[in-house]
């Protein structure tokens, strides 16, 4: 957390080593933070614009349509028992099936408490709210509704959170539509606006990982509302998918992701010269972009509206100036007052503003069509009739809509005001109403809806943005049903590199492995988009990067990687069946080395893959690591998802797991496994660092710096160490009989004596230069190009990428004894931490942990 805390505040002030002993939670940190602002003045609150990663213009983009699929693996799912004495709360959508409800919740001698269809904001929470069901209302006209859910469970989070962490808590929305999430078509009597319920649900699941979070989509046609009912209460009480729908004729299904190829540069005009064409968002950024990669295919009359004060012409002192200081300066001659340093820069950014709209509207008018430009709020559904009639008057109908306008309030759903929510919110939901109901729609040709991908699999922070752009995905749905002609798309963008994405949000975006769109690429494939007819339309994503890229940031929460998982393995981890656990004793207790369990997601990948080999993995990640508390054993888990096949590789999202003392569910490690038919082809090794002499024998290495035991003691001789990096000789691993009685093969996948021997020559590293140990967090990539590690043993070259306060990063190549290339990582992350000295030295175990 430091360091990334680090990372988007460079100038910030640093967090002691020494200090981060006592640091065990959020409020530690914010408070040791204030104490250091109070005393020191950052430098700067964002990095440099020029820090930032740029997104590369040729860069292929990737769409991905969302399917129905139905629900497997029903034996994988577990129930889930709500913390004793709590209430269950379920609002009433004004049909019997609140009756039916709450007569099953019941059943299962759970206290039910029925919300009453108005006057949320008035009710007082319980102590202990262990269940949380809001229904969509039958009356779809209720627009309101979003804001109000949104309302109950921010003024529900404290309690709800504390029951979860006294037991279980769980949440569910139920949204109407055709039990698929509106993926197989929308009847006119379905909700589209009940669609924003999963958004909710889905940040939800990621802001509160100790509650059980959960969007349903129940088939408005379901006729058996006492069967639905059970259905909904069986989905509260059982663990699963983030999102389930549940069909009118009983079965249960998920939303899936299939990748389609891109549309292609068709050259088709669905928008004719002069057409008028409605472009929200208005004349900056993103939506600037697109109006013109539209204008320069179409030729059209584009009318963009903005919330902006429309242009006025520059002062004479103005027009030639182009540095921030130089405007600054000749904006204070200019002012009748004085200003004071905010007002200035209020002043400077609204000249640049209007400089920007301007710049928009001669690069449109040089492409040969037409621009206008209205400044308006677009909620404001008065004002946007009056100027469309206006316009439409001079220069015929709307023959097109890029619905874009956006605006940001991110907060935590806790910290989210009622306000906040519904500016962001509305200006989506509302706007296109507005929109909508000022033009013919059956005169549209081609309506786009700009989305966002935190819709689909929602994001921290982003409650009402998640929320709004479901909406925004389900009216697509429906609209593709009902205008006949029109090209109708909601498209769920990834981040592009500019708009909304700060230079810090871009680094953000990058750690996250979430690739940026540039400007040009986005706006070239919305018209390529617009103008190929498909089958396929109503809701697509369009992403920089490929999917596997981004699932290390929690981009995959409701696609079936994460959510179609099937057991491969378990085991009881102790100390007597697991010898080698000895010899890896931190703080007196044992802890299942990093290695072991990149070995255990090879074999649960190989699990039903018979045939093939294993050749790697990406975005390995300890989330949380397995600890032997005491004398009982941990049962691990390995899971396994579906195969996504791309050529002649395989990929396959595995994850670790256990359950706590309170039974809940505890993922340890991820990865995305690679297999293949063959192993990849060697790459030339790296050039290893420039290295300065190690002075310590391995004796005294492992005495003073490691806290390895000797089966674990791995390091023969350490070639040198430096600022750029370390080299060692690392010998191979014993049988696995060795280590673990009824190993789960008789050879290892990988050698987790060499990969055990990268963490600890990184360790001396950073003991060498920061005076402090370090633990392996991630590898961003790693690939094998022989299946068996040589028998000799092997040797490691470690170059340094980034050093920062905190953390490391690295590359590493593992050799033979001829210097070919048996394996390397990449992108292995280590946090630093001067606090772990002390765990280092207690690697006896305690002894309650003994058997």
């Amino acid at each position: 957390i430091l360091s990334a805390l680090q990372e988007r505040f460079p100038g910030a002030p640093a967090v002691r080593s020494d200090q981060l002993g006592s640091l065990h939670t959020l409020a530690d940190i914010t408070d040791v933070l204030s104490q250091l602002l109070g005393t020191a003045t950052p430098a700067a609150s964002e990095p440099r614009p020029q820090d930032a990663p740029t997104a590369n213009a040729s860069a292929s983009l990737h769409r991905l349509i969302p399917v129905a699929a139905p629900l497997r693996n029903e034996s994988s799912r577990e129930p889930i028992t709500l913390a004793q004495g709590g209430e269950v709360w379920i609002s009433d959508d004004g049909t019997a099936l609140t009756n039916h409800l709450e007569e099953a919740l019941k059943k299962r001698k759970l206290s039910v408490r029925r919300l009453p269809r108005d006057g949320w904001e008035t009710l007082k929470t319980p102590d202990s709210l262990s269940g949380l069901i809001i229904l969509s209302p039958a009356n779809g006209s209720e627009h309101r509704f979003i804001e109000q859910a949104f309302s109950l469970l921010h003024d529900c989070a404290p309690a709800f959170r504390a029951a979860a962490a006294n037991g279980s808590a769980s949440l569910l929305t139920v949204s109407r539509l055709d039990g698929s999430f509106g993926l197989t078509g929308l009847a006119p009597e379905a909700i589209p606006e009940s669609g924003g319920l999963a958004g909710l649900a889905k940040t939800a699941g990621l802001e509160w990982p100790e509650v059980h979070a959960k969007a349903l989509d129940l088939d408005i046609h379901h006729a058996d509302l006492q069967a639905a009912a059970a259905a909904i209460v069986d989905e509260l009480l059982t663990t699963g998918p983030a999102e389930v729908g549940l069909r009118a004729d009983g079965s249960r299904s998920i939303v899936g992701l299939e990748i389609r190829p891109l549309a292609p540069e068709s050259g088709a005009n669905p928008i004719a010269q002069g057409d008028l064409v409605v472009v929200s968002g208005g004349a900056r950024g993103v939506t600037a972009q697109t109006a013109l990669a539209l204008a320069e295919a179409f030729g059209p009359t584009l009318l963009l509206l903005g919330r902006s004060p429309t242009p006025q012409a520059e002062p004479d002192a103005l027009k030639d100036l182009s540095d921030p200081r130089e405007i600054k300066q000749a904006l204070l001659k200019l002012a009748q007052a004085k200003l004071s340093p905010r007002q200035l820069e209020e002043r400077f950014s609204a000249f640049m503003a209007a400089r920007e709209i301007q710049d928009t509207l001669a690069k449109i008018e040089a492409t040969g069509a037409r621009a206008l430009y209205r400044s308006l709020d677009i909620r404001d559904a008065d004002a946007v009739r009056a100027t469309l009639a206006q316009i439409q008057s001079d220069h015929g109908p709307v023959r097109g809509l890029v619905h874009g306008a956006g605006v940001l309030a991110d907060r935590l759903i806790e910290e989210q005001t009622p306000e906040q929510f519904r500016d962001v919110y509305e200006t989506k939901v509302a706007g296109l109403r507005a929109l909508l109901e000022a033009i013919d729609p059956e005169a549209l040709k081609v309506l786009a809806l700009f989305s966002s991908t935190t819709a689909r699999f929602g994001r921290r922070g982003q409650v009402a943005y998640a929320a709004a752009n479901e909406v925004l995905n389900k009216l697509a749905w429906r609209l593709d049903g009902k205008l006949d002609g029109c090209r109708v798309v909601s498209l769920g963008w990834g981040p592009w590199d500019g708009g909304m994405v700060t230079p810090s949000l871009a680094k953000l975006f990058a750690a996250e492995g979430v690739a940026l769109i540039a400007p040009e690429t986005g706006g070239r494939h919305l018209v390529a988009e617009l103008a190929t007819p498909r089958a396929d339309g109503g809701e697509v994503l369009v992403l920089g990067g490929p999917l596997p890229e981004a699932t290390a940031s929690g981009l995959t929460h409701s696609a079936p990687d994460d959510t179609d998982l099937s057991l491969c393995f378990e085991r009881d981890l102790d100390v007597a069946h697991h010898p080698v656990l000895r010899d890896h004793v931190l703080d007196g207790r044992a802890v299942l080395p990093a290695a072991l369990m990149l070995e255990w997601l090879a074999h649960g990948a190989l699990h039903g893959q018979p045939g093939l080999s294993f050749c790697g993995f990406d975005s390995f990640r300890v989330l949380r690591g397995v600890v032997l508390a005491s004398s009982q054993p941990v049962r691990i888990r390995v899971l396994a998802g579906p195969p996504n096949r791309q050529g002649d590789q395989v990929t396959i999202p595995v994850e670790l797991h256990s359950r706590n003392a309170d039974g809940n569910e505890v993922i340890h490690a991820r990865a995305q496994v690679l297999l293949a038919n063959a192993l990849p082809g060697a790459e030339s090794p790296m050039a290893p660092p420039d290295l300065q002499p190690y002075t310590d024998d391995i004796t005294t290495t492992y005495t003073r710096h490691l806290f390895h035991g000797p089966a674990l003691q791995g390091i023969e001789a350490v070639e040198g160490c430096s600022q750029e990096g370390i080299v060692g000789q690392v010998r191979a691993a014993p049988a696995p009989a060795r280590w673990l009685d009824q190993p789960l093969r008789s050879t290892w996948l990988t050698d987790p004596m060499a990969i055990d021997g990268v963490f600890q020559l990184l360790i001396l590293w950073s003991q060498n230069q920061h005076g402090a140990a370090s633990l392996p967090c991630s590898v961003k990539r790693y690939r094998q190009y022989s299946a068996r590690f040589p028998a000799t043993g092997t040797r490691i070259v470690a170059r340094i990428m980034e050093d920062g306060q905190q953390r490391a990063v690295s590359n590493v190549d593992i050799l033979d004894g001829d210097g070919e290339l048996v394996a390397r990582l990449e992108g292995y992350e280590c946090v630093v931490e001067q606090s772990l000295q002390r765990a280092f030295r207690r690697n006896q175990l305690d002894e309650g942990v003994l058997t």
